[in-house]
Protein backbone atom coordinates (compact mmCIF):
# COMPACT_ATOMS: atom_id res chain seq x y z
CA UNK A 1 0.00 0.00 0.00
CA UNK A 2 1.81 3.61 -1.22
CA UNK A 3 1.73 6.19 1.40
CA UNK A 4 1.30 9.98 -0.11
CA UNK A 5 3.36 12.38 1.58
CA UNK A 6 2.89 16.21 0.82
CA UNK A 7 5.32 19.28 1.34
CA UNK A 8 8.19 17.50 0.01
CA UNK A 9 9.57 20.41 -1.21
CA UNK A 10 8.94 22.21 1.95
CA UNK A 11 10.03 19.35 4.44
CA UNK A 12 13.48 18.58 2.54
CA UNK A 13 14.08 22.43 2.77
CA UNK A 14 13.73 22.17 6.36
CA UNK A 15 15.93 19.23 6.99
CA UNK A 16 18.88 20.49 4.92
CA UNK A 17 18.30 23.92 6.87
CA UNK A 18 19.06 21.46 9.94
CA UNK A 19 21.75 19.42 8.61
CA UNK A 20 23.46 22.77 7.50
CA UNK A 21 22.97 24.35 11.24
CA UNK A 22 24.16 20.73 12.49
CA UNK A 23 27.28 20.70 10.17
CA UNK A 24 28.46 24.44 11.00
CA UNK A 25 28.23 23.45 14.84
CA UNK A 26 30.05 20.69 14.96
CA UNK A 27 32.95 21.92 12.23
CA UNK A 28 33.62 24.57 15.09
CA UNK A 29 35.09 21.80 16.89
CA UNK A 30 37.88 21.05 14.22
CA UNK A 31 41.52 21.89 14.64
CA UNK A 32 43.13 24.69 13.89
CA UNK A 33 44.32 24.51 10.30
CA UNK A 34 48.16 26.39 9.24
CA UNK A 35 45.70 29.07 7.58
CA UNK A 36 42.01 30.04 6.86
CA UNK A 37 41.38 26.93 5.28
CA UNK A 38 41.92 24.97 8.31
CA UNK A 39 39.97 21.56 8.21
CA UNK A 40 36.48 23.08 9.52
CA UNK A 41 36.51 25.66 6.70
CA UNK A 42 34.96 23.35 3.53
CA UNK A 43 31.79 21.74 6.23
CA UNK A 44 31.04 25.28 6.69
CA UNK A 45 31.06 26.72 3.45
CA UNK A 46 29.55 23.60 1.61
CA UNK A 47 27.09 24.13 4.95
CA UNK A 48 26.15 27.65 3.92
CA UNK A 49 25.87 26.78 0.18
CA UNK A 50 23.55 24.29 1.07
CA UNK A 51 21.29 26.66 3.17
CA UNK A 52 21.20 29.06 1.04
CA UNK A 53 19.64 26.69 -1.54
CA UNK A 54 17.64 25.44 1.01
CA UNK A 55 16.41 28.59 1.89
CA UNK A 56 15.95 29.10 -2.09
CA UNK A 57 14.12 26.47 -2.27
CA UNK A 58 11.78 27.08 0.49
CA UNK A 59 11.27 30.73 -0.46
CA UNK A 60 10.25 28.90 -3.51
CA UNK A 61 7.80 27.13 -2.26
CA UNK A 62 6.38 29.79 0.32
CA UNK A 63 5.61 31.79 -3.14
CA UNK A 64 4.12 29.29 -5.23
CA UNK A 65 0.68 27.64 -3.64
CA UNK A 66 1.46 24.38 -5.87
CA UNK A 67 2.23 21.78 -3.42
CA UNK A 68 3.84 18.50 -4.50
CA UNK A 69 3.27 15.39 -3.42
CA UNK A 70 5.07 11.75 -4.04
CA UNK A 71 3.76 8.32 -3.60
CA UNK A 72 6.02 6.26 -1.60
CA UNK A 73 5.91 2.43 -2.66
CA UNK A 74 7.11 -0.57 -0.41
CA UNK A 75 9.86 -0.85 -3.24
CA UNK A 76 10.95 2.11 -2.75
CA UNK A 77 11.43 2.68 0.89
CA UNK A 78 13.27 -0.63 0.21
CA UNK A 79 15.75 1.26 -1.59
CA UNK A 80 16.07 4.24 0.30
CA UNK A 81 16.56 1.58 3.36
CA UNK A 82 19.48 -0.28 1.68
CA UNK A 83 21.30 2.91 0.51
CA UNK A 84 20.95 4.43 4.39
CA UNK A 85 22.38 1.12 5.66
CA UNK A 86 25.53 1.24 3.27
CA UNK A 87 26.35 4.55 4.60
CA UNK A 88 25.24 4.13 8.17
CA UNK A 89 27.75 1.05 7.87
CA UNK A 90 30.42 2.87 6.15
CA UNK A 91 30.75 5.34 9.09
CA UNK A 92 30.75 2.72 11.36
CA UNK A 93 33.79 0.81 10.04
CA UNK A 94 35.81 4.42 9.00
CA UNK A 95 37.28 4.72 12.58
CA UNK A 96 38.04 0.60 13.10
CA UNK A 97 39.22 -0.62 8.87
CA UNK A 98 40.22 2.92 7.75
CA UNK A 99 39.43 5.26 5.38
CA UNK A 100 41.05 3.97 1.97
CA UNK A 101 39.44 -0.27 2.82
CA UNK A 102 36.49 1.85 3.71
CA UNK A 103 35.55 3.77 0.67
CA UNK A 104 37.07 1.00 -1.39
CA UNK A 105 34.15 -1.54 0.39
CA UNK A 106 31.81 0.95 0.06
CA UNK A 107 31.91 2.16 -3.16
CA UNK A 108 32.21 -1.54 -4.63
CA UNK A 109 28.54 -2.47 -2.46
CA UNK A 110 27.09 0.87 -3.73
CA UNK A 111 27.69 0.25 -7.49
CA UNK A 112 27.01 -3.29 -7.14
CA UNK A 113 23.91 -2.60 -5.64
CA UNK A 114 23.34 0.52 -8.45
CA UNK A 115 23.85 -2.58 -10.72
CA UNK A 116 27.46 -1.85 -12.35
CA UNK A 117 27.89 -5.20 -14.36
CA UNK A 118 31.68 -5.11 -15.10
CA UNK A 119 33.74 -6.05 -11.32
CA UNK A 120 37.11 -5.05 -13.27
CA UNK A 121 35.58 -1.59 -14.07
CA UNK A 122 33.82 -1.32 -10.25
CA UNK A 123 37.09 -1.75 -8.67
CA UNK A 124 39.09 0.81 -10.95
CA UNK A 125 36.59 3.43 -10.21
CA UNK A 126 36.57 2.26 -6.51
CA UNK A 127 40.24 2.20 -5.85
CA UNK A 128 41.12 5.29 -8.33
CA UNK A 129 38.56 7.75 -6.41
CA UNK A 130 39.46 6.23 -2.95
CA UNK A 131 42.87 7.32 -4.02
CA UNK A 132 42.34 10.58 -5.53
CA UNK A 133 40.42 11.45 -2.41
CA UNK A 134 43.08 10.46 0.19
CA UNK A 135 45.78 12.13 -1.35
CA UNK A 136 43.40 15.19 -1.89
CA UNK A 137 42.75 15.32 1.29
CA UNK A 138 46.06 14.24 2.87
CA UNK A 139 48.39 15.91 0.42
CA UNK A 140 46.45 19.33 -0.82
CA UNK A 141 44.08 20.10 2.34
CA UNK A 142 46.49 18.73 4.87
CA UNK A 143 43.07 17.29 6.56
CA UNK A 144 44.39 13.44 8.23
CA UNK A 145 41.86 10.96 7.71
CA UNK A 146 41.34 7.61 9.84
CA UNK A 147 43.78 5.11 9.48
CA UNK A 148 42.57 1.52 10.33
CA UNK A 149 43.07 -0.34 13.63
CA UNK A 150 43.63 -3.47 12.05
CA UNK A 151 44.98 -3.13 8.70
CA UNK A 152 47.53 0.39 8.04
CA UNK A 153 47.73 1.07 4.82
CA UNK A 154 49.54 4.36 4.77
CA UNK A 155 52.98 2.28 4.52
CA UNK A 156 51.67 0.60 1.49
CA UNK A 157 50.59 3.52 -0.81
CA UNK A 158 53.19 5.44 -2.74
CA UNK A 159 54.46 9.03 -1.28
CA UNK A 160 54.05 12.01 -2.86
CA UNK A 161 57.01 14.79 -3.56
CA UNK A 162 56.92 17.15 -0.67
CA UNK A 163 54.80 15.03 1.74
CA UNK A 164 55.89 13.72 4.97
CA UNK A 165 53.31 11.47 6.53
Amino acid sequence: MPVEIGHTDKISSVLLLALSAGVFVVSGDFPRGPGITGPAFFPRVISVLIAAFALAQLGKRLYVSRVRSYEITHEVAVQVFAVFGLVVAYVLALPWIGFVPATIAFLLAAMWYSGVGSLPRAVVVAVGVTLALYYTFIVFLRVPLPEGVFVPVRPFLPSVVGWSP
